[in-house]
């Protein structure tokens, strides 16, 4: 077994990291950094370019790139809206709600982009380790969603990687922390990346990290803060030229980067010039942007998301119920947490001085390389005590949600419930598997639903109907019902929206699909394994554009295997990749002269 890396996926930038003995590293990517920007864009050549060189792109081919990914995962296209008109990229609603990006000639779902990202850190980590890396721990929000998360495994699943642990990324950071020392410690971890936000708070003695609670907001993050200030630069050019310029695709992604940009400038200085030439040209010649921006109004702009993640840090120490002087060290994560305003009132909150001697970018890959080097038994054991960051239940009678697992429930964990049948010799039991605060299921977010078929006939409430949650390790839900009377039995596994797996007693135990399923299966998955080796070993000698082609081929197999599709597609797809692997075999075999 090779190394076990750890992966921050961020929404602005991605970060990879390995154990070197006792100590962690990060890994410095093909382009010398140790950063990776989370940008996948495609050339006019069809070329795939993802990171740095993707992100110099995108302020000449806006169209063609896509950014913020992770703000998509696993969430419907109605659901995203909003952010979808702040993007600077085309996005198209599936036929299933899904969302799905025009990008490079196809169309990609947010989980193919992101495995884009994730195949660049493997093979940055590749390089940097002189060895195949086949495993990883990759970090998620603490308030990631259990579709979310199904999402983060499955783009690990297509960068042909097995994500052996999901784990939040304010747990990721404590774990940094703690890593070597003996101190029992109470942490607050105010995590504000790019495109989220979470706060933890937790107790670690020894060899246990235990989290007390958590809070966060999925769709609050450093862009939100830049979209203010795009917001502010569009008033100021319409003030001098009269001109309303939102809809120009390229101006927008000009005035996004360099909202950016005066964010970072001002952590460090009063005020910040923005210059913009040639911003648009009409027929009076062109037009130009020039303003300056000062640190107080910049405060004014991003005050009202600041407040927002105060409040959830205040929430979080009430669902803990402790005081704030309980609280031995804050930990400051991700870039918007350099924002001077955010510390000042970060330390006024917890009424101390805040903990910086991690990199916010870095210290969350650094946490998940701890996690890699402990699953590999490296590093000294530290027992995660996560927590759930919903109640999870069941939609009952009257549309109301019976809660089976309340918020903040440390996880892995399992509980059982009885219910029974509304009406008369009903012979179908309908489960519906909810995750939320409400009290009303309509109101909840809906994980999927499926069907106990064969009750016994009974009259209402008399059947006993046994249903069972289980929350794995990595946060990732289970949900099973039996008939108590009968043992007849039906499970879910709850996957990515539109591809959650049923498997019945009907069927194979182990794999939910009927034989020839299994073993069509069985052989595709050893075709994109030999496609991949081969890959691998004479990467050299295959041209660039067949490189990238042949990296398609493995992410659409994946994929196909992910959404479990019927056996004729399998076979299909199987025969395609039979004749595309020769295809590509004769012209490593045989290059022109």
């Amino acid at each position: 077994m090779g190394k076990i890396i750890g992966i921050d996926l961020g929404t602005t930038n991605s970060v990879a990291a390995f154990m070197d003995r006792t100590e962690p590293r990060i890994i410095i990517n093909e382009e010398g950094g140790r950063v990776t920007p989370s940008v996948v864009a495609f050339a006019q050549n069809g070329d795939r370019l993802v990171g740095d060189i993707a992100k110099r792109q995108m302020l000449i081919n806006p169209d063609a790139t896509a950014h913020s990914i992770k703000r998509f995962m696993g969430r419907s296209f109605e659901s995203c809206r909003d952010d979808v008109d702040n993007m600077s990229f085309p996005m198209e609603e599936a036929e299933n709600g899904d969302c799905l990006i025009p990008l490079g000639g196809r169309m990609l779902s947010p989980q193919e982009v992101s495995a884009m990202i994730l195949q660049k850190l493997r093979r940055s980590a590749e390089n940097f380790l002189g060895e195949e890396v086949t495993e990883a721990v990759v970090t998620v929000p603490a308030y990631f969603t259990d579709r979310q998360r199904q999402a983060t495994r499955d783009a690990g699943t297509l960068a042909g990687m097995d994500v052996v642990r999901i784990i939040n990324e304010p747990t990721a950071a404590a774990l940094a922390y703690v890593h070597n020392r003996q101190k029992a410690s109470t942490i607050a971890v105010y995590d504000w990346g790019g495109g989220t936000f979470d706060v933890s708070i937790l107790h670690v003695e020894r060899d246990i990290a235990e989290v007390q609670a958590t809070r966060g907001d999925n769709q609050l993050g450093g862009k939100d803060v830049d979209q203010a200030v795009v917001g502010w630069l569009l008033k100021k050019f319409k003030e001098a030229h009269d001109i309303d310029i939102e809809a120009n695709g390229i101006v927008l992604q000009r005035l996004q980067d360099a909202a950016e940009r005066a964010k970072i400038e001002l952590s460090s200085t009063s005020s910040t010039e923005v210059h913009l030439p040639f911003l648009i040209n009409d027929a009076d010649g062109p037009k130009h942007l020039q303003a300056t921006l000062d640190r107080e109004t910049f405060e004014r702009l991003a005050e009202p998301f600041i407040q927002l993640t105060l409040e959830e840090t205040r929430q979080a120490l009430r669902d803990a119920g402790i005081k704030v002087d309980t609280i031995d060290e804050v930990i400051m994560v991700g870039g918007s947490s350099r924002i001077p305003r955010v510390q000042k009132l970060v330390g006024e909150i917890f009424e101390r001085s805040l903990n910086k001697s991690f990199n916010p970018d870095e210290v969350v890959a650094i946490g998940a390389a701890i996690q890699g080097g402990i699953l590999e038994g490296e590093v000294k054991a530290v027992t995660l005590l996560d927590v759930t960051n919903f109640s999870l239940g069941i939609a009952v009678e009257g549309n109301r949600f019976a809660t089976l697992i309340p918020k903040n429930t440390t996880i892995p964990t399992q509980k059982t419930q009885m219910v029974s049948t509304v009406v008369d010799n009903q012979r179908t039991v309908r489960i519906h598997v909810l995750q939320g605060e409400h009290a009303s299921a309509l109101a909840n977010t809906s994980l999927g639903e499926f069907e106990l078929h064969n009750v016994q006939p009974a009259p209402r409430g008399v059947p006993r109907i046994e249903v069972t949650f289980g929350i794995d390790v990595n946060g990732i839900v289970n949900v099973a019902a039996r008939d108590i009377r009968t043992g007849v039995h039906e499970e879910i596994l709850i996957r990515a929206p539109g591809s959650a797996h049923r498997a019945t007693s009907d069927e194979d135990e182990e794999t939910g699909f009927d034989e020839p399923t299994r073993e069509i299966r069985e052989k595709l998955e050893g075709q994109l394994a030999d496609l991949e080796s081969f890959l691998r070993e004479h990467r050299g000698r295959i041209h660039k554009s067949d490189a990238g082609s042949a990296e398609q081929e493995l992410q659409r197999g994946r994929m196909a295997l992910l959404r479990a599709q019927e056996r004729e597609k399998l076979e299909d797809l199987s025969n395609h990749l039979a004749r595309y692997t020769g295809e590509l075999t004769t012209k490593v075999d045989n290059p022109p002269e």
